[in-house]
């Protein structure tokens, strides 16, 4: 099967002229979609091929969420970076071939004629950074391709099923918000540091992405954080974090993550 996408004249027809189409979403006419996109030239055919994902459909978007980060992953592994951030790919998809999922994953919101949530899960409308991370698609594909680790090959997705064990929406935007977490090496050194701190038996919550993003913030005004390896990074935030949650955890921690 070829991947489709969307024209960018189709893209902005949908987004523009959304007030007009929205009782279509919230009806779910495939009817009415599939007359749309019949008409010639709004649906463009990629050469890239894939094989339809099976996607999870839990009753639990917790549950859900965390195994289709996997699976559009897998389906979808070959796409460029360049490729993958583009709003017409995903919004495309979230209209054509993976439709039935957009249906499922904005069940409530279609139910209750939320615009705004409709609108920022379907189309880039949070900045071209930040959508990849808000757009129920593309943040799948995305959360999975930064946290994919080749080099555990028992497991590439020991990364993944931490970070999308608990409060995945939220976590994708504190996240992945900052410049420098779009290179995969920091984004799995401070992953593997902060597992280090569940496996202590400390809670893990929001703060501890927030304090190691904030951390290489600062510190990315020093030195050239892309020149990094995984373990410079996890060592680094090893140090920051043992210094700044020292006498919140207790001192019999301190020196227990190296």
């Amino acid at each position: 099967m070829k991947l489709s996408f969307i024209s960018d004249e189709t893209l902005m027809d949908l987004r523009t002229n959304y007030d007009s189409y929205k009782e279509h979403y919230y009806t779910k006419d495939n009817d009415w979609f599939d007359l749309y996109f019949r008409e010639e030239g709004r649906v463009i055919e990629s050469k890239v091929d894939f094989e339809m994902p099976e996607f999870n459909y839990h009753g639990d978007y917790a549950v859900s969420d965390r195994e289709n980060v996997k699976i559009i992953y897998d389906a979808l592994k070959q796409l460029t970076v360049s490729q993958a951030t583009q709003e017409r790919l995903w919004s495309g998809l979230a209209h054509l071939q993976f439709r039935d999922f957009t249906y499922y994953r904005l069940k409530s919101e279609l139910q209750d004629k939320k615009d705004q949530r409709i609108n920022t899960a379907l189309f880039f409308k949070n900045g071209s950074k930040r959508s990849l991370f808000v757009h129920i698609l593309a943040r799948l594909w995305w959360v999975g391709y930064m946290t994919y680790d080749e080099s555990n090959p028992s497991n590439p997705y020991w990364l993944t099923d931490f970070f999308t064990e608990k409060d995945f929406s939220a976590r994708c935007v504190v996240f992945f918000s900052s410049n420098f977490t779009s290179n995969r090496n920091i984004t799995k050194g401070i992953l593997k540091s902060i597992i280090k701190l569940e496996k202590r038996g400390i809670q893990v919550k929001r703060d501890h992405f927030v304090q190691a993003n904030k951390y290489l913030n600062v510190v990315g005004g020093a030195m050239i954080l892309d020149m990094l390896t995984t373990e410079e990074v996890e060592e680094m935030i090893d140090q920051y974090l043992i210094k700044y949650y020292g006498l919140k955890i207790g001192e019999a921690t301190i020196g227990t993550l190296s």
